[in-house]
């Protein structure tokens, strides 16, 4: 019925938590497919000594040379045989209800290729606290009609949205052909291809916030907190999968996310780094897309400041 995949990297005091979790789903024919990305750690050795103290056997071990996380989904996925397949980081922790309940509404709406339930994250320094990771933004973007959304792909995409808070159907993951291997973002660019694919929420695919399916894990490595690798992972999948007609714009937007990210953070030479290789007019489009995000950031501040002046 199932598969999960998790790829491994560098992840030794969070792994076990996770494979533990994996572990404790309860349906039937579920294979657990867990690949050491060539760790540096000791991730490898944990997961080994839990495999021998436990012997789980739907537990299967893949070692190979450090790839990225890519070659890691590709290979679980080409080593999957389930109807289904979820994957999930090694340092997060799926929640075995919530996969249940979008397995359930897959099977009622035979269709549907993937269902997105909810999540939340946490941070490891404070994990009885956590926070939703879907809201607003991101209904209303499910909810938007294919040729709205066509668009929305590239420039009002609400990040994130989680592979490890989505179960998929095998077939729809092969249909579009799984993952680029040129292309080292993962999450972006599979539901880029999918949202493509499958457009019509309701009938291509579900959403079903309310069933928690993964507890996402905010630490010090997270690759998000690093705004130069971040831009030019995007950048990368932007070279490859935008449409010619919205790709200076696109990337305008996200250079001048990522370079005010950088200046807040205190970073302004790495801010100047993300121009290397930036066409002209996506520069132009950084302008604007600038000004804008300056504009709104002064008028909420004026606001703001007003409201406490005058009451």
């Amino acid at each position: 019925m199932l598969t999960i995949v998790i790829p491994a990297y560098n992840h030794e005091h969070y792994v076990i938590e996770g494979l533990e979790a994996a572990c404790s789903v309860d349906l039937p024919g579920t294979e657990i497919i867990i690949i050491d990305d060539g760790s540096t750690d000791a991730t490898r050795l944990k997961i080994e000594q839990f495999l021998q103290e436990k012997a789980p056997s739907n537990v299967t071990f893949l070692v190979k040379e450090n790839c990225g996380v890519v070659s890691s989904l590709a290979l679980g996925l080409e080593r999957a045989k389930t109807e289904f397949i979820y994957f999930v980081a090694s340092d997060d922790i799926l929640c075995f209800k919530g996969i249940a309940a979008c397995i359930q509404q897959l099977e009622k709406h035979p269709a549907a290729m993937f269902c997105i339930g909810g999540g939340v994250s946490f941070n490891s320094d404070d994990p009885e606290v956590s926070t939703p990771i879907y809201g607003e933004l991101h209904e209303r973007f499910f909810s938007m009609s294919a040729s709205s959304r066509a668009s929305a792909l590239y420039l009002n995409y609400p990040q994130p949205i989680l592979l490890q808070s989505t179960v998929f159907r095998r077939a729809a993951l092969k249909e579009v052909g799984g993952w680029d291997s040129r292309i080292v973002l993962d999450d972006y660019s599979m539901f880029i291809k999918m949202f493509t694919k499958f457009p019509s929420l309701g009938h291509d695919f579900l959403y079903a916030p309310v069933q928690i399916v993964v507890k996402y894990r905010q630490h010090g490595t997270n690759a998000y907190k690093n705004v130069s690798r971040q831009f030019f992972m995007i950048k990368q999948m932007l070279d490859f999968l935008a449409p010619a007609e919205i790709y200076s714009k696109a990337l305008g937007k996200v250079l001048a996310m990522h370079f005010l990210g950088a200046v807040r953070l205190g970073r302004f030479n790495d801010g100047l780094s993300l121009f290397k290789g930036v066409s002209i007019g996506a520069k132009a489009y950084f302008v604007y897309y600038l000004v804008s995000y300056v504009s709104s950031y002064a008028g909420r501040v004026l606001n703001n400041l007003a409201r406490r002046v005058f009451g």
